[in-house]
Order: structure tokens, then sequence, then C-alpha cells
């Protein structure tokens, strides 16, 4: 679904758990989250999402770039696949590393035919980052290190499209669950505190459920959480 002239939203559709995922079309082309492979149910995922992307006109063996929230499986686990397919580089935050190798063991003990290397190609830090080499283009990307859920969680801001791409920080009125390894409820409200700060966002886009839309709605859901979570 595109949401705007270069941002698209491909919803997860499916019965069993799994991600939405993010396609912005500047210079590079950059696929957010891109999910899992197959999920618990043995939906596939990645087919579903190579659909979705094919039926706006795109490929993702033409994906140059992929960025992912956190290393969380039904977030991360299809990065190595269309990394083969498309040659496209891949960012993480460094901090989220031991849940890669966390998803490397336990194919290993589940004694199931690994899925190409997760190992990201570079580390996101907090920053801006400028995909492509037209730094003029408005393709830039501010990256927001949003600990909480799992230590290494970020969030992307499009200025470009006035677009906050959340992962599992901050949904449509609801928060990520902090009860995983590394994940840390005073830590996430800290990090729901600092993108509510933002400004010039007039979209969320999380990654589960629907998006919000418009500044307006988008304050009144960080402050619905923040009320309701860490009052």
């Amino acid at each position: 679904m595109q949401l705007t002239e270069k941002l698209y939203w491909y919803p997860w559709q499916g019965r069993a758990n799994n991600c939405n995922s993010y396609l912005y079309k500047g210079e590079q082309l950059i696929l957010f989250d891109p999910g899992h492979i197959n999920n618990e149910l043995n939906e596939n995922c990645l087919e579903m999402l190579s659909s979705q992307v094919a039926a706006d006109g795109f490929n993702l063996k033409d994906v140059d770039l992929i960025l992912c929230t956190h290393a969380h499986p039904d977030h991360i686990e299809a990065v190595g696949v269309v990394r083969e397919q498309s040659g496209a580089r891949s960012g993480v935050h460094r901090e989220d590393e031991f849940i890669i190798e966390a998803i490397s063991r336990h194919y290993t003990e589940q004694d199931a035919e690994k899925p190409p290397s997760l190992k990201p190609d570079f580390y996101l830090e907090e920053g801006d980052l400028e995909p492509g080499s037209n730094t003029g283009s408005g393709d830039g990307i501010k990256v927001f290190h949003t600990p909480g859920h799992s230590p290494g969680c970020v969030c992307f801001y499009l200025p470009l499209e006035k677009a906050l791409i959340s992962g599992d920080t901050v949904f449509e009125s609801s928060i990520g669950r902090a009860d995983l390894p590394g994940g840390d409820m005073q830590t996430l409200g800290q990090s729901v505190e600092k993108l509510s700060r933002l400004e010039d966002v007039e979209m969320l886009l999380p990654g589960h459920m629907g998006y919000v839309s418009g500044a307006s709605a988008v304050k009144r859901n960080f402050d619905q959480i923040k009320r309701f979570f860490f009052a």
C-alpha cells in the first residue's frame, strides 16, 4: 500500500506472528524489517511480502539496503535471503547481536536448515544515515536508539515523509513487551518519552497492527501511552 510518493506499507495479514514491512523508493530502494521467512504456522511470510511488493511494481531482488528496527526473528529472519537475492547491504544495532547469535544456535540445536547469515554488513548508531551518494536528495534517515523492547531497538525517522518507523517500541495505543531477554520497562519508558518529543511526525508506522496518521493523532497516541503505561 502506497502511503506517500516514496513510502510503502506492507502490513502482515496472516494468522500467526510476523511484522509489518516498509519500502522506501529514493535514490536507493530501502526495505525496513523484512520479517520471517516462515512463521510458527509455517505461513510463507517472505513469499507473501514478495507478492505485496510486486503488486506495487517492485521486486525484492532490486532492494539496495535493508534496515532492521531490531533483531527479533519476526523482524530479521528473512534478511539473509533477501540479501542473497539482491546483493543489498543490511544494518542492525550492535546491542542486538546476541539475538542474531541465538537465532543461529536455535537452527543448529533443532538440526534445521539454517537460513543465510544474518550478520549485518554494518551496525546502526543513533544519528543521521545518508543512503546512496546524493546527500542533497532529501533521502536522509534519522536513526534513534530506543532500547527497552530489546537492547538494540532503533526507530527510523524519514524527514521528507514526516514518518516514524517505530518497530516494536511504540504501537497504536500500545508498546512492545519488555519481558524478553534484554528488555526493560523503565528503559522502554525513557525511549517512548524521547520519541514523543520529536516534531513533525505525521505518520507513526509500527512493527505490528495499524499505523497512526496525522500529527495530532500521533501526539495523542504518545500521550495516551505515557499515561497508561508509565504514569
